[in-house]
């Protein structure tokens, strides 16, 4: 008997799709399918949560997209920077629009591709301004913003933002939210549920938008907001990435004490470059301390500190979507290194000159597309 089919997607072709089994015709008829059946999405999502629970799929924690590029849809990729240069204007502070994009090369803010969400606001900094970055924001955090007369970047998915719902859904389930833009808002309007922005894609001195199709957009960047201040006296409230879904196998919960231990010899030097000796009691004026000695004498509660640092710095790494490989003779590790040293000829990257490997897809240094074809640049 055959099993109940949704929209003409039956149960077994549903099922093939999860597992990764669809054709590429299949696919695409399952994705168009999804844009416009509620019921079908539904029944997605909970076979999906279904495999999470059963633990068919391993539950990974959320990943923060702190390098996502946020760029416009057209070749120059600057939407930070308009962004940015709009509130340089707003605060009547001058600048040299040429400087800005010659720091910002120079500087490794902008890319070919764009600006990673972790560089947005670097040239309101490099003005004196006071630049707050936060994931996981709300409505209410940019509310009391706009009350502070702050001003407030936020990244959003330019599609999303602009109603494309059907390729934007697509989009989603092949690679993932990913937000590709950054706008400034200017005001919000609870009593009406709408928002208005400044946006560099929008021939639009502003554009108002309900808060939530706004919502829908910016959640693709974890709520990703960046608030600019000119108030140096402004209380500061730490605001850390939150790591507690970020589990740690045992092989890397052992670098913890390597690093905590070396993360106080680079304390100590530091702090003997600069005159500091070992004291019984902090001397501010004499420059001593009872912590310069090895970590091994360190009291307990100075060690947990460090080791926290270090716990939280490797749960940061996994967070942001790295992974950590070990090296040694592990398959992973043998197929990596065979990749870099399978080429017998040196390639440099078109702009900057970094020596590049085969099989790269972007130059490390400078972030360049590498639309090389390596088949016919070998000899």
């Amino acid at each position: 008997m055959k099993k109940k089919s949704v929209n003409n997607i039956s149960a077994e072709l549903l099922a093939a799709f999860l597992d990764g089994n669809a054709t590429a015709k299949e696919s695409k008829e399952i994705l168009n399918a999804l844009s416009d059946d509620a019921e079908l999405r539904e029944l997605l999502h909970i076979s999906q949560s279904v495999d999470v629970e059963l633990g068919l799929v391993p539950q990974e924690c959320e990943f923060i997209p702190m390098t996502a590029m946020a760029a416009t849809c057209d070749e120059s990729n600057y939407c930070s920077l308009e962004c940015e240069k709009y509130i340089l204007q707003k605060l009547n502070i001058e600048f040299d629009e040429q400087l800005l994009l010659q720091n910002a090369l120079q500087n490794g803010w902008q890319k070919e591709k764009g600006t990673a969400l972790h560089n947005v606001g670097r040239h309101l900094e490099s003005k004196g301004l006071v630049v707050l970055r936060r994931y996981k924001s709300t409505i209410d955090d940019i509310a009391n913003a706009l009350n502070e007369n702050e001003s407030v970047i936020v990244a959003v998915d330019g599609g999303e933002l602009q109603g494309n719902s059907v390729e934007e859904l697509k989009e989603d389930i092949l690679i993932g939210q990913i937000p590709d833009h950054t706008v400034v808002v200017l005001s919000l309007d609870m009593q009406n549920n709408t928002i208005t922005i400044y946006d560099p894609n929008s021939p639009n001195p502003s554009d108002t938008y309900s808060i939530g199709q706004f919502k829908d957009a910016w959640n693709d960047s974890t709520n990703y907001l960046v608030t600019i201040t000119s108030n140096n006296m402004k209380a500061y409230v730490p605001k850390p990435i939150d790591l507690s879904d970020v589990e740690l196998t045992e092989d890397l919960n052992e670098l913890r004490e390597a690093i905590a231990e070396n993360a106080h010899e680079i304390w100590a030097e530091n702090r003997q470059a600069e005159g500091w000796t070992y004291g019984p009691q902090r001397d501010d004026q004499l420059k001593q301390t009872p912590d310069m000695v090895p970590y091994s004498q360190l009291p307990e509660g100075e060690k947990e500190y460090d080791r926290e640092m270090a716990m939280k710095t490797i749960k940061l790494l996994k967070k942001l979507g790295y992974d950590l490989i070990k090296r040694e003779e592990t398959e992973l590790y043998k197929v990596l290194k065979q990749r870099i040293q399978s080429s017998d000829q040196e390639f440099h990257c078109r702009r900057c000159g970094n020596v590049i490997y085969k099989h790269q897809v972007f130059c490390d240094k400078c972030g360049l597309e590498l639309d090389m074809d390596w088949d016919k640049n070998e000899k």
